[in-house]
C-alpha cells in the first residue's frame, strides 16, 4: 500500500504537471507587440480534425519560428501537427532542419509525417529556391539520403515508403545525387516498383524497357505508358513487349493506359488497331472517353 505522503507527493505532481500543460497551451498576449498568440493547442485540434484549411490558416499565424519550437515539443500530438502545418506556411523550407531528425524518429507515427512533411517541402521548393533562403545544402542534402534511405527500406511502412519516393521525385535537382531509383525497381512491392518507374528520369531509357516486362501488368503498363510519352524516331519504342499486350494487362491502371493511347492510336499495326477497338468497347470510363476524344478530332 502506498503511504500517505508519496500519495501526496503524486497528487501534488499530478496537479502540477496539469497545471503547467494548462498555462503554457491557453493564449497569450505577446508583451513586445501587445497582439494575441494563436495557442499551439489550435493547430492540434485542426491536425486531429483533419481541417487542412484551418490548419493552412493557423499554421500562417503561429509562422515558421513558433512552429519549429513544436517541432521539439514533448507533446507528441503537438510535434505531428508542426509536421502537418509546416509545409502550408510561405518559407516552410526553412522548417526542414527541424524536420530532418523526426525523419528517423522510432515513432512510426511521427517518422511518417515527417517524411510526408518533407517531400512536401521539396515539392515547392527547387535549388534556387533554397539558396535564396539560405537553407544549408547540408540539411537539404541530409534530407535527401534520409528519404532515399526510407524509399528502400522493405520494411518501412508501404504509404511511408512512396511519400519517400515521390520527394525524390519532386525534387530532382536537390536530391540528384541520392536518387536511386532503379535500385527499386527490384523492391517485393510492385507499388514501390511502379511509384519507381514514374521517378525514373527521361534518360533512363534500359531500365523502362526493362520495367515494361515486369512481371506486375501495373508496373509494365506504367513502363510503357512513359516509353511511349518519350518515344521519338531516335528512340522508337521496342518491339518486345508490345503495348497493345500492356494496355490489356488486367492490373494496369487506366492512367497508364491512356497513357499508351496516343502510341496505339498512331499505329498502322492492325493488331493495335483491334486493341483500340477493343478497349474502346470494354475499358475502364477514363479509358474510353481519352478513345472517344482522339477520335473526334
Amino acid at each position: 500500500m502506498m503511504k500517505p505522503t508519496i500519495r501526496r507527493l503524486a497528487c501534488v505532481a499530478v496537479l502540477v504537471t496539469a497545471g503547467s500543460a494548462f498555462a503554457a497551451e491557453r493564449a497569450a498576449v505577446n508583451r513586445r507587440t501587445g497582439l494575441y498568440e494563436v495557442p499551439i493547442t489550435e493547430l492540434r485540434k485542426a491536425a486531429e480534425r483533419g481541417d487542412r484549411a484551418e490548419l493552412a490558416r493557423v499554421a500562417a499565424r503561429l509562422g515558421p519560428a513558433r512552429l519549429a519550437k513544436a517541432l521539439q515539443d514533448p507533446d507528441r500530438r503537438n510535434v505531428l501537427a508542426a509536421l502537418d502545418g509546416a509545409p502550408l506556411v510561405d518559407s516552410g523550407i526553412l522548417l526542414l532542419e527541424g524536420v530532418l531528425p523526426l525523419l528517423a524518429s522510432t515513432d512510426e507515427g511521427i517518422r511518417a509525417h515527417a517524411v510526408a512533411a518533407a517531400a512536401a517541402l521539396f515539392a515547392t521548393s527547387d535549388a534556387v529556391h533554397l539558396a535564396e533562403l539560405e537553407v544549408a545544402e547540408e540539411t537539404a542534402q541530409s534530407t535527401c539520403r534520409v528519404l532515399a534511405q526510407v524509399a528502400a527500406n522493405e520494411a518501412e511502412s508501404l504509404p511511408t515508403r512512396l511519400l519517400a519516393i515521390q520527394g525524390l521525385a519532386d525534387s530532382p535537382g536537390v536530391c540528384a545525387g541520392s536518387r536511386k531509383t532503379t535500385e527499386l525497381l527490384a523492391s517485393r512491392e510492385p507499388e514501390i516498383r511502379r511509384a519507381a518507374v514514374l521517378a525514373l528520369l527521361p534518360s533512363s531509357a534500359p531500365a523502362l524497357v526493362a520495367a515494361a516486362q515486369d512481371r506486375n501488368g501495373g508496373v509494365a503498363a506504367a513502363a510503357g505508358a512513359r516509353l511511349c510519352a518519350r518515344r521519338t524516331p531516335k528512340q522508337p519504342l521496342p518491339a518486345e513487349p508490345p503495348l497493345r499486350k500492356l494496355a490489356l494487362a488486367e492490373d494496369a491502371l487506366p492512367e497508364d493506359v491512356v497513357g499508351m493511347l496516343p502510341c496505339l492510336v498512331t499505329s498502322t499495326d492492325p493488331a493495335d488497331r483491334a486493341t483500340i477497338e477493343e478497349l474502346r468497347k470494354s475499358g475502364a470510363t477514363a479509358v474510353r472517353d481519352a478513345i472517344k476524344r482522339t477520335q473526334d478530332k
